[in-house]
């Protein structure tokens, strides 16, 4: 049922905010019409999200409230004037759905309206009846002036009558109804009915203004006239009485005839104290004393047990109920009955709120107060309370100003005691001296609003007599220096005071029972109390924060239930800007589940306002607005976080689902846990929602196609086919060549095949399949490649299509994946995937083809969280045979066009792939000079660039130099401050600790680095295992220890972070058996462990443990003993031996790895290269790339691996080495010929005379040895052709014609 709230106002904009704050909560939609044009009219308006219309004046009460009306859109209005406001604004909401649901044929409803007559106190104000709350349909307004609401249809009205929930305050009665304002009223309502018609309202109302002019004798006359009709006026007939009988008693009528109305008055409305009033007073002027008495008891016995539930209007209020107890005590003093006489004396001073003389029965109220050095706000909230507490209590903690001084000038009594670091044992010392019935304890830089601190000793006897515990108090922080309102929430700071409640915690201190439960709260009004907060002001806030935190951490250090602390602590660091630490303890919190404290929901606000800000992790979003729900079902806002979280994973029907909870949760009355759900929330959800269901109503018409060319590609064809299966309405297959089964498959699959001949050329394959493909939008995705949410497409497309209609492509997040490897994560990359078709876009580029548009660029949208896609064609078992059929399609491009931008970057990417690192180095220190960038994929780059020279043993100068230039090109991104802290570290700067810390803290931070793809990941193990070293190194065991746990953790670098724990633990098994197992795996893993990083003891150790475990003898690498019981001398040439003898058998290992096809073989051949000494090394880059690295000017690497080449190597491999050794001179080349052949390889002596022959033109000798290999191949038509060639060149070559004619 919708709710809206109207006014018409003038120029009352101070009383409209008052009004407005009473009611926002409770209603819809609030319009204002502005009579006047007044400016500060519409500034308040639109503080609180009304709507506001100009009305012009026109002397008619009745017309600018209908046009209000036809403003209006829900059910039910609620229509104040700008100088009422509700009394419990938590209420107003319930209270009017209740009574209309359950009274559903009601019109109207009639609610308790006290006009005040002294400002902030109810002792003297009438209370009446009025109808302020009603169905917009089927009523409009009539009158001039005091206009009444009336059917459409002329029917009678159904009322119903609200409860003490919707009751309003009146403040316009405290400006005094001058004599000009009444002359005026009365002109209007003598207009009105030549107008419309006399009618008794008119006399009715005329009755009152003449009443306000003392005229009373038109008062009489015209009440007679109201009285006697047959009209009825709801909620004030007995206004007519009380006028008359006034009137009656100032113009001197007799008693008997003021009985008579009286009597008649008391027979009509038995439920009023007033006219048993009236009628007392009046028998007492007969001496009627005894009857007086018993009617004036009646009276007061009215008032106090059933006043709240009448219906009519009373002019009865405690100031009227004093004097009527006065006057009964004038009776008994009268009669002589002194007892009696004292009795009602007191009753009169109890309404009057004075002190009696039984002050065992008055409530005492109790202010405390904890200080510090705060003399100045301390003064300011003493006097903002002292006149409404019977007792002031201050402990001084140890202050160096004028604090003490200051409250025993306002009356306190103060304590000195020592300060402990602990808030609620001061909190409890100061609660030791406590007399009162009720405490306030508020702190020095808090005060009571001027506006509302006289009726802070009201609220709390209301508390008190409605059985409250602890109040809730409205608390406004604000910044002191700027005034600026920092924040509007709640706080428990009034309480009643109960054997065994105390306060917990060093620190955000809570009251609790002496079960250790919390006790109940009740909210007030903020119009009605309001507590000002000036400590969180910027110049404070970071120091009170800082010290927070540290009586926080000690107290869960030393506290039985640190989780108390967990909330404050996620607030304490959120607002110290840590959000790690924010969100560590936030996560702790909201796992306990919701409980009684007020504000629970503050950890869920944190954790979603840091996921809200990062679409990275809407992962944790959505599982944290999902509990928010479940916790927190109450919270508007907490189904609106639920919604955006959904729509982040663009699944809109169901957001839509969750926003409808944002407008249908049920508030409670409790505001231990308030809503933040503004109007201007609600609207933004509102037009959030429209959009989704555009969204949701395109997705049903969207068609989607899935277009792929192939070629060999089962393996993964059935995993694309199937993936397809989760968004596709076609599925497109191109087919350039298959002979393994894919067409089959596909065709099975119900996939459309069309057959295209391969031409060397991607663009033109990827081209025919977008050309077969007859829908709105085409997913690309390579046979290798798969969506791992297939089903968020279609809703993805959909949303593109209504929230970016100018989008032609868009790029995914491509996550390379080594199948493998165990499904490891290789990095990340951004690629086009997703094409609008019918926008003239096609491929151009024979390989690493690129997307183009018909007539100009085409427009991309870079998705940089959503439809990740899983790529298997980079895992190890095939990333060579890619790279090399890449390389040579490259290759013959280049021949036909050169080389063009964007080239150099593919190709240090296929050389690095290749194990060829100094060509990549080259060609990707090319690509960052070409202005050439690859959209989201740019930082990758230089990943390979500072790859490269690892791997090219770069100077570690150079690679600082890179890795700094990188971190300024990406300082979002860790990867960068990572890698820079790595190489930091290996050159012993001082500077590395923080490099790495910063690389670790935006890793946790997940901050956006505008669509770069990280590949951090795959460092963070080495980083955080080397801050820890570094912290060690330092003297940091605490922090290093922390350290190590999280590289621990990330298990990327998991033998360089065990090694720090053996240098922090020692040699010391157990402790390692304890951190990673003690099977025999793991055993036998640290006995390599151990050995390989020299921890000879603890190898030992693990290999006892191991044989132990297994039953078996672990033998003992046989160097071990070896090494026993010889000098360190001979132990140095000991291992130098072996050593040289494996140096001698690695260049043979290297040929064979590198023939080698498994997956293992290059990384392993790379690692083996590295270990060669300096001169095999230097030989052995220059035959691996010959075009990238020169040939070392000494031989002697050459002559080491000579021996490996002749008698291990295949014929490329021969071709290559002989091709260096060529380098060399043409002698070494002649020796290498004579070497193969003594060593019966012929194929390697054939390639080495045919480098002589073209080196020498052509020589008798170098075509004789030609012709020699090609006869022990085999080749006996070649070799004649070889000899003929020699005796040509040479005719006296005496050993080619000798073997001529041998073999002619």
């Amino acid at each position: 049922m919708r709710i809206s709230a109207c006014y018409i106002v003038k120029d009352e904009a101070c009383e409209l905010r008052r009004s407005l704050a009473s009611l926002r909560a409770a209603v819809d939609e609030i319009v204002v019409v502005s009579t006047a044009g007044n400016a500060a009219v519409v500034s308040a308006a639109a503080e609180f999200g009304a709507r506001l219309y100009e009305f012009p004046w026109q002397d008619d009460f009745s017309l600018a409230r209908n046009y209000a009306l036809e403003q209006a859109t829900g059910e039910i209005v609620v229509f104040l004037d700008a100088d009422e406001f509700f009394f419990h604004p938590e209420d107003v909401h319930s209270g009017i759905l209740e009574m209309m649901q359950e009274h559903n044929d009601s019109d109207l409803m009639m609610i308790p309206l006290w006009n005040y007559m002294t400002e902030n106190s109810l002792r003297d104000a009438q209370r009446i009846m009025s109808p302020r709350i009603f169905r917009r349909a089927g009523l409009h307004y009539e009158g001039l002036i005091h206009e009444q609401l009336v059917r459409d249809d002329g029917a009678e009205r159904v009322i119903v009558y609200g409860d003490e929930r919707l009751t309003i305050g009146h403040t316009g009665y405290l400006k005094e109804r001058g004599e000009e304002k009444i002359r005026r009223n009365i002109a209007l309502l003598e207009r009105d009915a030549q107008l419309h018609g006399r009618t008794p309202a008119h006399a009715f109302y005329l009755a009152d203004c003449y009443f306000g002019l003392r005229d009373y004798a038109q008062t009489l006359r015209l009440s007679e006239e109201a009285l006697r009709s047959n009209a009825v006026f709801i909620g004030e007939e007995s206004k007519i009485y009380h006028q008359m009988i006034e009137s009656m008693r100032a113009l001197h009528y007799s008693d008997e005839e003021m009985l008579r109305l009286a009597d008649e008055a008391l027979a009509k409305y038995p439920a009023l104290p007033d006219f048993y009033a009236q009628c007392g007073m009046i028998l007492c002027g007969l001496a009627r004393y005894e009857e007086a008495a018993e009617s004036l008891r009646e009276a007061l016995h009215c008032y106090d047990e059933h006043f709240s539930q009448i219906h009519d209007s009373s002019f009865f209020n405690d100031a009227v109920a004093a004097l009527v107890a006065e006057r009964i005590a004038q009776i008994y003093a009268h009669l002589g009955d002194v007892v009696q006489e004292n009795a009602w004396i007191t009753r009169a001073k109890q309404y009057r709120g004075e002190e009696t003389v039984m002050q065992e029965e008055c409530l005492r109220i109790s202010a405390c107060y904890i200080v510090r050095d705060d003399a100045v706000h301390l003064k300011k909230s003493i006097e903002s309370l002292r006149d409404a507490v019977d007792e002031l209590i201050v402990m001084d903690t140890g202050s160096r100003d004028d604090s003490a001084a200051t409250a025993a000038a306002l009356g306190a009594a103060v304590y000195e005691i020592p300060w402990t670091d602990d808030f609620a044992a001061a909190r409890n010392v100061a609660l030791d001296h406590v007399t009162g019935d009720w405490v306030v304890f508020i702190d020095a830089d808090e005060y009571f609003s001027p506006e509302t601190r006289t009726a802070l000793r009201g609220v709390i006897e209301r508390a008190d007599a409605e059985g409250v515990e602890v109040l809730l108090v409205p608390w406004h922080n604000i910044d002191e220096e700027t005034g600026e309102t920092l924040l509007d929430s709640y706080a428990p700071r009034i309480f009643r005071r109960r054997a065994g409640r105390c306060y917990v915690g060093r620190i955000h201190e809570e009251l609790r029972e002496a079960d250790g439960s919390a006790p109940p709260s009740h909210p007030v009004a903020a119009e009605l109390l309001t507590l000002v907060h000036t400590g969180y002001s910027a110049a404070l806030s970071r120091e009170k924060g800082e010290r927070n935190l540290r009586l926080l951490l000690a107290e869960v250090q030393h506290a039985g239930h640190p989780e108390r602390c967990w909330r404050y602590l996620a607030e304490t660091y959120d607002n110290l800007g840590d959000a790690p630490m924010a969100e560590q303890y936030a996560l702790r919190d909201i796992a306990l589940g919701r409980r009684s404290v007020v504000y629970a929901a503050r950890s869920f606000r944190i954790l979603l306002r840091l996921y809200g800000a990062n679409p990275a992790r809407r992962e944790e979003r959505l599982a944290v607005a999902e509990q928010a729900v479940r916790d927190f079902p109450e919270l508007p806002e907490m189904h609106a976080e639920l919604a955006e979280a959904l729509a982040a994973y663009h699944r809109y029907t169901e957001a839509i689902a969750a926003a409808e909870g944002a407008f249908t949760a049920a508030p409670t009355a409790m505001v231990t846990e308030p809503s933040l759900f503004t109007e201007e929330m609600g609207a933004a959800l509102r037009r959030r929602m429209a959009i989704w269901e555009r969204i949701a109503a395109r997705a049903k018409e969207l068609r989607i196609a899935a277009a792929v060319f192939v070629r060999n590609d089962a393996r993964d064809m059935e995993t694309w086919l199937q993936n397809t299966g989760g968004y596709a309405d076609e599925c497109v297959v191109v087919d350039t060549g298959s002979t393994d089964g894919t067409r089959a498959l596909a065709k099975q699959a119900g996939a459309r095949v069309v057959d295209f001949a391969w031409q060397d050329d991607f663009a033109a394959a990827r081209n025919a399949a977008i050309a077969a493909v007859n829908a709105d939008w085409a997913a690309v995705l390579d046979a290798d490649e798969s969506f791992f949410e297939p089903s968020e497409l279609r809703a993805y497309l959909a949303m593109v299509d209504v929230t970016m209609p100018h989008v032609d492509a868009v790029l995914l997040p491509i996550v390379h994946v080594d199948e493998d490897a165990g499904g490891r994560e290789t990095g990340r990359a951004p690629h086009i995937r997703l094409l609008r078709m019918g926008r003239g876009l096609f491929y151009e580029g024979r390989v690493h083809e690129a997307l183009r548009k018909g007539g100009g660029e085409p427009n991309l949208y870079h998705e940089k969280i959503a439809l990740s896609i899983r790529h298997v064609g980079y895992s190890s078992g095939r990333i060579r045979a890619k790279h090399e059929r890449n390389l040579a399609l490259m290759e013959r491009r280049m021949e036909e066009t050169g080389l063009l931008p964007g080239d150099c970057r593919y190709l240090a990417d296929t050389y690095y792939g290749l194990g060829k690192y100094a060509a990549a180095l080259l060609y990707a220190r090319a690509a960052l000079e070409e202005n050439v960038t690859s959209i989201g994929a740019q930082s990758h780059l230089h990943h390979l660039l500072l790859d490269a020279m690892e791997k090219e043993h770069c100077p570690l100068a150079e690679q600082i130099a890179a890795a700094r230039q990188a971190r300024d090109a990406f300082p979002q991104l860790p990867d960068f401050h990572g890698r820079l802290g790595l190489l930091l570290a290996a050159a012993g700067d001082g500077a590395a600790l923080s490099a790495l810390t910063e690389a670790l803290r935006r890793s946790e931070q997940h901050a956006d680095a505008d669509g770069e793809a990280s590949a951090f990941p795959a460092w963070a193990g080495a980083v955080s295992a080397a801050r820890a070293r570094l912290l060690m190194e330092a003297g940091e065991r605490s922090a290093a220890e922390e350290e190590l746990a999280r590289a621990l953790t990330l298990d990327t670098a998991r033998e360089e972070a065990l090694d720090v724990f053996v240098e922090l633990h020692g040699q010391n098994l157990d402790a390692l058996c304890a951190l990673c197992g003690t099977d025999a795996a793991t055993l036998s893993y640290l006995a390599r462990f151990a050995d390989s990083y020299g921890w000879l003891a603890l190898a030992a150790q693990a290999r006892t443990a191991l044989s132990s475990a297994t039953g078996k003898a672990v033998p003992v690498p046989e160097v071990y003993g070896q090494l026993q019981g010889i000098s360190s001398e001979d132990q140095g040439r000991l291992l130098v031996g072996m050593l040289a003898e494996h140096v001698r058998e690695m260049p043979e290992v290297l040929l064979h790895l590198e023939r080698d096809r498994h997956a293992e073989s290059p990384p392993l051949y790379a690692r083996l290269r590295d270990l060669l000494p300096e001169a095999m090394r230097a030989f052995w880059r220059h035959y691996d790339e010959p075009d990238a690295v020169s040939l070392p000017e000494s031989m002697e690497g050459y002559n080491l691996v000579r021996e490996a080449f002749i008698h291990h190597a295949d014929a490329a491999q021969a071709e290559r080495f002989l091709r260096a050794a060529a380098g060399y001179g043409v002698p070494v080349l002649r020796a290498a010929a004579e070497d193969f052949a003594a060593a019966e390889r012929p194929e390697g002596a054939f390639i080495a005379w045919s480098l002589v022959a073209a080196l020498e033109g052509g020589s008798a000798d170098a075509l004789y040895g030609q012709a020699i290999a090609a006869l022990r191949m085999g080749a006996r038509d070649e070799a004649l052709g070889y000899l003929t060639e020699a005796l040509r060149s040479d005719a006296g070559h005496r050993k080619a014609r000798e073997l001529m004619e041998l073999i002619g």
